[in-house]
């Protein structure tokens, strides 16, 4: 890390303990724009490790559709950043996502698509990855409390509790790190990393298929494990005979394997209890037309 970011990032937590108040987010935003993004994220991881900004996702869109769904699940995210985003704050070659390719980078859901690409996501995300490495000990005391906190809440509201550490990233040793504190709690995950989903410690898994990995997809499936496939289907729901939006239909089934709806919600291992076997779950390739295009060309989607 930047010897800098590290002692601004510590003055900035002093300075909260006497009584400042920290910058609102539209104020970060504001720095980050105006050529002083460093102290952005710096007041952002001193926010987090502080107590004044929240580690965990507790409303995001597909997580959200979990009790939507009457899946009898609350669900919440820890959204770090993806890849190399966070590397200008950390060191160099630094990543979250050790088996990312240029095209997954570019198509990625939590950084690229949507409310990711916001400056306020973006400013978020990188405040929580340099907190960690800036005092894991105290951001592990914040993400034990709060996610300590939902399961509580959850089970008063009459639900159980789904955890995704790896909303935009693929740590897969921070997912088992907190299944381990949390064993509970049913975490799962998508992971490029065979060897992790091998050997899941705790943590549901699939496979996420990358573009120029087939062979190494369908060794997964023919091993027993499940995998996750982007479909060049259109991801925007459309009015049926009846007048309700409905996705357009994933295939039946990929290379002979049973295809899941991975976009009905997240919560995909709920539908895999079903399937006797290696199962396939399908996602839509979300994105502009350009981006989808991109994807479609650079076998990223199927």
């Amino acid at each position: 890390m930047k010897s800098s970011l590290h002692q601004l990032i510590l003055a900035l937590r002093d300075r909260i303990q006497t009584g400042e108040k920290p910058p609102k987010m539209k104020q970060q935003c504001k720095m980050a724009r105006t050529g002083q993004k460093d102290l952005a994220i710096a007041w952002q991881a001193a926010m987090i490790l502080e107590g004044r900004r929240k580690v965990l996702t507790s409303s995001q869109t597909k997580l959200d559709k979990a009790q939507a769904e009457g899946t009898g699940y609350m669900n919440r995210g820890l959204t770090l950043s993806p890849a190399d985003e966070a590397r200008a704050y950390l060191w160099p070659k630094f990543t979250t996502c050790p088996g990312a390719t240029d095209v997954c980078t570019e198509m990625c859901v939590g950084s690229k698509q949507g409310q990711g690409k916001l400056s306020s996501s973006e400013i978020a995300r990188i405040g929580r990855t340099v907190a960690y490495y800036v005092d894991s000990a105290r951001w592990w005391q914040w993400y034990d409390l709060e996610l300590s906190h939902s399961a509580r809440q959850a089970a008063i509201l009459g639900y159980k509790l789904a955890m995704r550490v790896n909303v935009a990233s693929d740590n897969t040793w921070l997912a088992e790190e907190s299944a381990r504190r949390h064993p509970t709690v049913t975490h799962y995950d998508y992971s490029v990393i065979p060897a992790a989903v091998r050997r899941p410690n705790g943590v549901h898994r699939v496979y996420s298929r990358k573009d120029g990995r087939d062979k190494m997809t369908l060794k997964m499936l023919n091993e027993g494990h499940g995998v996750a496939v982007v479909f060049d289907v259109n991801p925007r729901k459309k009015k049926n005979e009846l007048g309700e939006k409905v996705h357009d239909a994933l295939p039946a089934t990929w290379n002979g394997y049973p295809v899941i709806d991975g976009d009905l919600h997240d919560l995909w291992f709920l539908q895999a209890e079903h399937i006797d076997g290696p199962f396939v779950v399908g996602l839509r390739s979300k994105g502009t037309n350009a981006q989808r295009e991109d994807a479609r060309f650079k076998g990223f989607s199927v």
